[in-house]
């Protein structure tokens, strides 16, 4: 018999586990919810501490939150509203006279197993880092711009040729072949401008590939321009992260892969063709049709040159009305036929001979008759013997100089100015210049006229410039002479030292081995005599330099060896008694600079992003030589070393014009009294004896002379990138501001102020004349609890319009600010602005206030794009009757008393222009108090509002009760995306009725006719509905079904009163039934107490 019962127990016991759990569950649901509530509780806090590091990356580094972070947030976020359903759903029970067993059974369920959710979001919540760099812009704007873009026939049927193609399915990748320098680059240009101009696609990316393949590079600037941010090195890793990017991208992807030497296997970048033709199409030019055959090109254009009409068309717009000239246009024309068709020659020789004499023509006629072949393989000789001749008519030494040193990058690179302005500085190239500042100034004007002349091209920013391919071969070609002595092996994978003869050891005077995989294989010691500039940087696998490596370069006045892997300097670098700039910028693991102490005429020395070295009086035996330091060490580090050098030999620095420092704490003012000091950049001023409050001793022309600084007076708080800020301040003001703080103050562009004291920002109390910066262009305003205004009343009667270049302002934690800016000021000033961002502000009434009485429609801040109201709690609308922001396109409001987005009087409302006629997208968030997007409801006879809104998001609105009146919805063709969550009261999106009490008082099925029945917002293609207890149908009273013929990946979830039925995309007659069902949440009881999954409900963003 016990043998029985033990058995019977064994048998028993599996199935005992899971009906105790679901006992458990009943008996157990108020401790759940209990627990639920106390994790969850752990779990907001947690969510507090990743929100208060996500907003500091987003404010000190430009960085944004990473994609794994923001799936938390949103997760957090239905954790959220799921505990609140479950108390509210407890406390509507526990009201009740009679046990609702089934409903405690179930919420006592969902309790446990959001406990569990609960943990896992914890666990996954303690990120080591919560942001990345930002995606930069779209490139496809600046891509296609093609300046100066000549229409001619020839090149028309060529292009439309291609764009016919890629309308072709089965065409996936299209070759364009040419000779170099025929235009491939220019046509595929416009090309994918006209390809965007007709919506084939949505995205743009052109890679220049080159002869030496850089695959990583190619995936990075393919991805970047997707959104993606790559966190891997490994090439195989990148390409199936970057095809699944392209394989799910909403948009349709234009790759055009420009100047290819050789077949390249798209599947190892990660581009899968025909697998992705759906989304992705590929255009490569090159000047071998061998790799477009190898390629597999499906479509093959090639591009002839251009005919003598469309030559001398070309030539003539570039050379200028002197071609028309009787004595010249004859020559003008032959000199037009030698170039032989091909748009680079005509442009480089064309723009070199504007406004030259019959003479300068005659001779240059002759010289390219009598050109000689040379070897550029796929470069005709006429367009190698247009770039030597605009080369050779440069008007100065410093120009021709200028244009050599840009071939010693690699080709397809941006080349910064100030780099090159420091390499020619350093290498006594500028004559008659006395200063850095000159010199940066003498450089920019040489970049100018070099563009001018079409030797150069527009980099990807104002500071960068770059080399056609072509030209930097001639270029290299023109260096290699005996006169100039150049030795370039830029970008070429060199893994040792390359082998040279005697005679170019002996001769060569710059040698560029830049961006190689060079590693720890130099040679014991060199002989280069005659060798001024040294540039190794870029070659990262180098650990070490042999000790005696330098003892034979006693020439050398520029030693370039940044990016690399270097420890330490080797003892030869002693020997270098002429070298003059010494850049060491990203050496990673430098520890050691002991040997740099003889280097009596070192003017420029470079150590930002290196760990902190120690430098001491032995270290530096240069300091009154040097003009231009930089200090600014990469990570955390104790700046007594830097501080105690500086107090100690600061008056040897006497030259020194440029300093940048990540940390200073030793004494500010006896610094800035160095008086060349023309750039100054401290990411942290750490002074204890707080110089902002203390006048200067001999004022002197400081700080007149500061031409660029970014400095920080927060402890704590150092300025992110302050190096690339060209006049910047952070200060933290408990005292008065010193006079030289002012005269800062008018000269800077980017201004924090933290913690002052004053109630006015500007003010024409306080200083005669007012403070109204004139330069800045940004502002942030944080913590000042007694600020009441920004701008004091009676600065609209001043002469000087106050931040009149302001184009970014964020305003926040302002206790005491009860409005922004009176309306008649922002019709005088700020016309520039572009984005405002205000939080935390909870006294905040108005924006914009308006003298009492105005009735007439007033534009204000014209220039305005982005607006974020954030924790204004006591705002109740955003802007007042007749108030408009003419070109806002993103509008955010959060945590705000807004009640209305649009409001006016009935009787006003017909002559009410609409506030936001550019909006694009609006989200709002936490508004407790809204009650009405539009109040009162639009009627027939009144304007509608937001016709431009693509992007529509509400989220936790709980007196919400409709959107839109059906006449406002079906006026809304360009909303495509719709998301409402957490809107308690919502019972309709849309009402057919002006009348909403009228609209909510009907249960009837509202009959409409068929034919003239429209479905409002005809052309959204995502729809996200969540947490609307009592929406009972989209449009009330129900109509028709709804059809949306665009409408994909809906998410309709937690919506248990919903009926209407809403169509998706399909054939006519066949459209999918996104909702049919009251929308109640289905439920599993097997024995392990499993719920329904929705992973396939959530919306695919």
């Amino acid at each position: 018999m016990d043998c029985l019962i033990k058995i019977a127990g064994e048998i028993v016991k599996p199935a005992w586990a899971p009906i105790s759990r679901h006992f458990g569950y009943l008996i157990c649901y108020k401790s759940n919810i209990e627990k639920l509530e106390c994790k969850f509780n752990e779990l907001d806090a947690l969510k507090k501490e990743v929100q208060i590091k996500v907003d500091a990356a987003r404010r000190e580094r430009l960085e944004e939150a990473k994609g794994v972070v923001q799936t938390w947030f949103a997760d957090v976020n239905t954790m959220e509203g799921e505990v609140k359903r479950i108390k509210d759903q407890a406390t509507v029970i526990s009201n009740n006279c009679f046990p609702h067993i089934n409903l405690h059974y179930k919420l006592g369920r969902e309790a446990a197993h959001h406990m569990e959710t609960t943990d896992d979001l914890i666990r996954k919540g303690n990120f080591d880092s919560v942001s990345h760099k930002g995606p930069p812009p779209s490139t496809t704007d600046s891509l296609l711009f093609n300046e100066d873009y000549m229409i001619f026939d020839s090149r028309k049927s060529q292009e439309k040729k291609i764009l016919e193609a890629l309308k072709v399915e089965a065409v996936h990748i299209i070759g364009l072949c040419g000779m170099g320098g025929g235009g491939k680059t220019t046509l595929v240009k416009e090309v994918a401008k006209q390809a965007k101009k007709q919506n084939l696609f949505g995205e743009v990316v052109m890679v220049t590939v080159s002869q030496n393949i850089d695959l990583k590079r190619i995936q990075t600037v393919i991805a970047e321009s997707l959104g993606l941010i790559f966190e891997e090195k490994s090439v195989e890793v990148r390409a199936v992260k970057l095809a699944d990017r392209l394989r799910g991208t909403e948009k349709k992807v234009m790759v055009i892969l420009d100047d290819l030497w050789e077949p390249l296997k798209l599947s190892v970048v990660g581009i899968q063709l025909p697998e992705m033709a759906a989304t992705c199409k590929v255009v490569i030019t090159t000047r071998n049709k061998d790799v477009c055959d190898r390629m597999r090109c499906r479509e093959i254009v090639e591009l002839k040159t251009l005919s003598d009409e469309e030559s001398w068309s070309l030539f003539k717009s570039r050379a200028g009305d002197v071609v028309e000239s009787p004595t010249i246009r004859n020559l003008a024309q032959k000199v037009a036929r030698e170039c032989a068709g091909l748009p680079l020659a005509l442009v480089v020789l064309g723009t070199a001979l504007k406004d030259k004499s019959s003479g300068t023509w005659e001779a240059v006629l002759m010289r390219l008759k009598r050109s000689k072949e040379v070897d550029l393989p796929g470069v005709s000789k006429q367009v190698i013997q247009s770039i030597k001749l605009s080369f050779d008519f440069l008007e100065s030494e410093a120009a021709k100089s200028c244009f050599l040193h840009c071939c010693l990058y690699p080709e397809d690179r941006d080349i910064k100015e100030e780099e090159v302005m420091l390499l020619m500085a350093g290498g006594g190239l500028l004559a008659d210049v006395e200063t850095l500042n000159e010199a940066q100034g003498r450089v920019d004007l040489l970049f100018d006229q070099l563009k001018a002349c079409g030797l150069l091209l527009q980099g990807s920013s104002e500071s960068c410039v770059r080399m056609h391919d072509i030209v930097r071969d001639v270029a290299i070609q023109i260096g290699a002479a005996a006169d100039h002595a150049f030795y370039v092996r830029a970008g070429q994978s060199l893994t040792e030292w390359p082998r040279t003869t005697e005679s170019e050891m002996q001769n060569c005077r710059r040698l560029s081995l830049m961006s190689n995989d060079i590693e720890d294989l130099l040679p014991d010691r060199m002989e280069y005599p005659k060798l001024e500039m040294l540039i190794l940087t870029g070659n990262n696998r180098l650990s070490s330099i042999p000790e005696m490596f330098f003892q034979h370069m006693g020439s050398l006045m520029v030693l370039d060896l940044s990016d690399t892997a270097i420890k330490s300097l080797p003892k030869s670098l002693s020997c270098l008694t002429n070298l003059r700039v010494l850049n060491l910028r990203s050496c990673d693991f430098l520890k050691d600079i002991s040997h740099i102490h003889k280097l009596k005429r070192l003017e420029i020395l470079t150590l930002d992003r290196c760990p902190p070295v120690s430098i001491v009086p032995e270290s530096v035996g240069c300091a009154r030589s040097l003009r231009y330091v930089n200090l600014a060490f990469k990570g955390a580090y104790d700046s007594s070393c830097i501080d105690n050098f500086f107090s100690k030999e600061l008056p040897r620095f006497h030259r020194l014009e440029q300093l940048f420092m990540r940390k200073f704490a030793g004494s500010f003012l006896e610094l800035i009294s160095l008086r060349h000091l023309t750039h100054l950049f401290i990411a942290e001023v750490a002074d204890l004896d707080d110089p902002l409050s203390h006048e200067l001793v001999s004022p002197r022309s400081w700080p007149n002379g500061l031409l660029k600084f970014c400095l920080s007076f927060v402890k704590h708080e150092p300025m992110y990138k302050f190096e690339q800020v060209s006049r910047g301040l952070q200060l933290m003001g408990t005292k008065p501001l010193a006079v030289w703080v002012k005269k800062l103050l008018e000269k800077t562009i980017l201004l924090v102020l933290i913690a002052f004291q004053e109630t006015e920002l500007i003010s024409i109390n306080s200083d005669i004349p007012p403070l109204v910066f004139s330069s800045l262009e940004s502002l942030s305003v944080d913590n000042w609890p007694k600020l009441t205004k920004l701008l004091d009343d009676e600065l609209s009667l001043q002469e000087e319009i106050p931040l009149s270049q302001l184009q970014q302002m964020v305003i926040k934690n302002c206790p005491g600010l009860t409005n922004l800016i009176p309306s008649r000021h922002c019709q005088r000033s700020m016309k520039k602005l572009q984005d405002l961002d205000v939080r935390n502000c909870p006294m905040m009434l108005e924006l914009f206030p308006c003298d009492e009485g105005a009735r007439d429609i007033t534009k204000l801040l014209p220039g305005l794009i982005y607006l974020c109201l954030d924790g204004l709690q006591s705002l109740q609308i955003v802007l007042q009757p007749f108030q408009c922001l003419p070109n806002l396109t993103v509008l955010a409001i959060k945590n705000c008393g807004v009640r209305y987005v649009v409001s006016s009087e009935m009787e006003t409302m017909a002559i009410l222009a609409d506030p936001f006629p550019a909006l694009e997208q609006c989200t709002i968030k936490n508004c407790r108090e809204m009650s009405d997007i539009i109040y009162p409801l639009a009627s027939l006879q009144s304007p509608f509002f937001f016709q431009g809104l693509s992007i529509l998001s509400i989220v936790s609105c709980p007196k919400l009760m409709h959107l839109f009146s059906y006449n406002q919805a079906i006026s809304m063709q360009h909303l495509t995306f719709l998301h409402i969550e957490d809107c308690a009261a919502l019972e309709a999106v849309v009402i057919s009725t002006e009348n909403k009490e009228e609209a909510f008082a009907s249960t009837s099925t509202h009959v409409v006719d068929r034919e003239s029945y429209n479905s409002p917002f005809p052309n959204l293609n995502r729809l996200w509905l969540n947490g609307l207890p009592q929406l009972t149908t989209f449009q009330h009273p129900a109509a028709l079904p709804i059809k949306w013929l665009y409408l994909k990946s809906p998410c309709l979830w937690n919506c248990p009163k919903l009926q209407q039925r809403l169509l998706g995309s399909g054939t006519p007659g066949h459209e999918q039934d996104l909702y049919t069902s009251k929308g109640e949440d289905k439920e599993i009881d097997d024995a392990e107490g499993g719920e329904e999954k929705r992973g396939d409900l959530e919306p695919e963003w």
